[in-house]
């Protein structure tokens, strides 16, 4: 696993700070933390500098948010210059941040905030490591020897240590960003036949989508769009949307599934988002499933980044027309149209807890958690046992650190996405504890498969094969182990890998 993925872990509890200071901003009596070191907090840092910072120190004192940046953290903080929060109040229409609403001046200070340490070094091209104040990822890109932040602010100095954390200077105030990718993407010039075979299609307003209610909470969306340039389009003698959809539809409803031209467009939408950052290295590369998990990608991360590489071609991206923020995702420019086109069987790898109703828990990347009813708690897991245990061991050779975990005499089974059709051999990682050797019987859609001897296995192991499954439709499946021997299971993933 990456280095960024690790710091990501820590991301998730900069959301409870800045909930709890609501609470803390109302206290008089504060009682801040004392560094043993010389070196100035975060926040009288930036009071120490008013020549230059006078005026986001000012909005620190004046929204209370000062407070958080004196505990003991480590936080990073972009920090914008007074010239740069002028620029910031002539793009508001404002004269000082006084005119400004509170809840716009909290937002912009917590879209600078960040828990956890970000040094110049370990910002690489796609986004920061962490999620800010916000929730958000800050993207990066690296033009020359220049760290450019969200297309807009560049780090002009770097790598300030102080008592509980790190600052960079830097040259533009950055806004929040609360538009959507579709919205974003309208506002770059020269997308237009893109933009609307999205509309044409029906596929515009999900795009549009933000946010949802999903239970209790609201959950956000997450995508990434593959867009095609009208100057590329141009290339290939498409000059308007009906110029596209006479090339790609293969019927009269346009937002028919079935229809080529829904399939060309839906082919450049990945559900989830993926800054450059994202993309997995290794010789394999990974897959990245559609919005509908009809179809996917598979990205190589090389001397370039490569969709459906092939022996002699791939299609690549424009890079500066790429890594481009959103609130609900990302945008990147492809360099070729990307036609809709059954890659070829790639190795999928599915983990346990890859699952968007177990990724809404705050334990999630955070802390472990027990859950006792194995039929209704999550949608594609379901177990009959005492418990299920979300599991989180970093630096213990499990994918994003975490796995799921069920102890005694149990069934366990979790649904997969939507596989394509094809024959495959399949795998698992896992381990056992308990005493002795943990055995289980182990189906696929209810067919007996195989056993599995968890003693063949270890922590720091390869994957333990199962078996050999031919699918003869592209669905999703179930796969489920049942103990043999008492015990304790921890499951990471199941790989299916192509037979030739």
């Amino acid at each position: 696993m990456n280095t960024s993925t690790n710091l990501k872990l820590f991301a998730r509890s900069i959301l409870i700070l800045m909930l709890s200071f609501l609470a803390l901003r109302c206290q008089d009596d504060i009682k801040e933390w004392k560094p043993k070191s010389n070196e100035l907090v975060i926040t009288d840092y930036v009071y120490s500098q008013p020549e230059l910072f006078s005026e986001f120190g000012g909005v620190l004192k004046y929204t209370g948010i000062e407070n958080l940046l004196r505990i003991r953290g480590p936080f990073t903080l972009l920090l914008p210059t007074n010239t740069a929060m002028q620029e910031y109040y002539i793009r508001m229409n404002v004269s000082s941040y006084e005119e400004l609403d509170m809840k716009v001046l909290e937002d912009l200070v917590f879209n600078h905030v960040f828990q956890g340490e970000i040094t110049a070094g370990s910002i690489g091209l796609g986004t920061l490591p962490y999620e800010n104040g916000l929730g958000d990822y800050v993207a990066s890109d690296l033009p020359g020897s220049d760290i450019l932040l969200n297309k807009k602010a560049i780090i002009i100095k770097r790598d300030i240590h102080t008592a509980n954390g790190i600052v960079h200077h830097i040259d533009y105030a950055l806004e929040p960003i609360t538009r959507s990718v579709l919205d974003i993407m309208a506002e770059y010039s020269g997308y237009s036949i893109f933009i609307q075979g999205l509309e044409r299609a029906g596929l515009a307003d999900t795009l549009k989508i933000l946010n949802f209610p999903y239970g209790n909470i609201i959950a956000r969306t997450r995508f990434t769009v593959l867009a095609v340039p009208d100057t590329l389009f141009n290339r290939y003698g498409i000059y308007t949307v009906d110029d596209l959809i006479a090339k790609y539809s293969t019927s009269e409803d346009l937002t028919d599934e079935e229809n080529g031209f829904y399939q060309f467009m839906e082919y450049h939408l990945l559900s989830g988002t993926y800054y450059f950052s994202d993309f997995t290295t290794g010789p394999s590369g990974d897959i990245y499933y559609l919005i509908s998990n009809n179809n996917y990608l598979n990205i190589k991360v090389e001397e370039d980044f490569k969709i459906n590489k092939t022996d002699t071609a791939y299609t690549g991206f424009y890079y500066d027309l790429s890594n481009i923020p959103a609130k609900n995702g990302t945008i990147h420019s492809v360099n070729t149209l990307l036609p809709n086109e059954d890659t070829e069987l790639a190795i999928i790898t599915h983990q346990t807890t890859d699952y968007f109703d177990l990724h809404q828990g705050d334990y999630y990347l955070d802390h472990y958690q027990r859950f006792y009813d194995g039929q209704n708690t999550f949608e594609y897991i379901k177990w009959e046992a005492e418990f299920l245990q979300y599991y989180l061991k970093i630096g213990h050779n499990l994918m994003d650190d975490d796995a799921i975990n069920v102890m005694g005499h149990f069934k366990v089974e979790i649904t997969t996405p939507k596989i394509r059709k094809g024959k495959y051999q399949l795998s698992t990682f896992m381990n056992f504890g308990g005493g002795g050797d943990e055995v289980f019987a182990c189906y696929v859609d209810d067919v007996f498969l195989g056993q599995i001897n968890l003693s063949d296995g270890a922590w720091a192991g390869p994957a333990l094969p199962v078996g050999e499954v031919e699918f003869k439709e592209t669905k999703a499946h179930r796969i489920r182990l049942e103990s043999m021997v008492p015990g304790g299971l921890w499951w990471d993933y199941v790989r299916f890998t192509p037979i030739e």
